[in-house]
């Protein structure tokens, strides 16, 4: 384990000009979801009762509040650019995927450019196809567990049971998301390397334990600087907040492209070892 993030850390470095693409992505992303929020939350905020509401005043805003929920024009068209950039969001993400595998597959055969976009343009396609199967693998479940909160919400079960009781659901759904995500992260592994996606599927089964170790290595990093750079930001808010919330984003580019990294030496080397035999 300790040897496959050593050789994801190293492949991170060697590709660390896709952290700095994705940087630049995140950043761009952000800014456009922070200008469409601010466009929509700015006015309503400007409609709040002032000086501070006393209970009718308040009731009114609220009762405003759901009334344009369900007849303003306005709000269903933010409802529905939001969902645009979601799917525009999930459209992209398989082709930055593939980019980020076949840059992997390159440097691995010890070649050395800029192969992000070429990666993007040959396996997007089939990545996208791999993101698809397991977008709807995952939202099986819900069949059976939506009906069940739905249940529970009528029932007007009290804040803290609802939530012990919708743990349990919530945490079952998120191991399996977790298995499937995994399970198609080797098949695409397999499938843009060229050695199909039969055997690197097997192989995730076989070396579970060095990949759950490599999650809980990187995870346990990766949650430990998010709540770093919270706390920070919220001790000393100002223009420290704001730049530490920025630059967050770098630091996940960073450990998600070493997370991959370090997964895909995995699956590398034990297939480099099974076509030895």
């Amino acid at each position: 384990m300790k040897t496959h993030i050593a050789s994801g850390w190293k492949s991170l470095k060697n590709q660390f000009y896709i952290v700095i693409i994705l940087f630049l992505y995140q950043l761009i992303w952000g800014y456009f979801l922070y200008r469409l929020v601010h466009s929509a939350v700015t006015p309503l905020l400007m409609r709040y009762p002032d000086p501070p509401p006393n209970e009718l005043s308040q009731l009114l805003f609220y009762f405003e509040g759901k009334m344009s929920l369900s007849t303003s024009g306005t709000v269903h068209t933010y409802i529905w650019i939001l969902l645009a950039m979601f799917v525009l969001r999930m459209l992209l993400t398989p082709f930055i995927h593939a980019g980020i595998f076949y840059g992997l597959h390159r440097e691995r055969e010890g070649e050395v450019g800029l192969f992000f976009f070429q990666g993007m343009k040959r396996h997007g396609k089939v990545v996208f196809l791999f993101h698809l199967a397991e977008w709807m693998l995952i939202a099986i479940p819900a069949y059976w567990i939506i009906p069940k909160l739905y249940k529970l919400l009528l029932n007007g079960t009290q804040l803290q049971t609802l939530a012990l009781q919708v743990l349990p659901y919530a945490a079952a759904w998120l191991l399996y998301a977790y298995i499937v995500h995994q399970l198609v992260l080797f098949m695409q592994f397999g499938t843009t390397g060229g050695t199909g996606f039969l055997a690197p599927l097997w192989q995730c089964l076989r070396r579970a334990l060095p990949l759950i170790g490599i999650s809980l290595v990187l995870g346990t990093v990766a949650l430990l600087l998010f709540s770093l750079c919270t706390g920070v930001s919220l001790i000393w808010a100002g223009i420290l907040a704001l730049i530490l919330q920025q630059g967050y984003h770098f630091i996940s580019c960073v450990m998600r492209i070493w997370g991959i990294s370090a997964k895909y030496d995995l699956w590398q080397h034990h297939a480099f070892k099974h076509a030895e035999k």
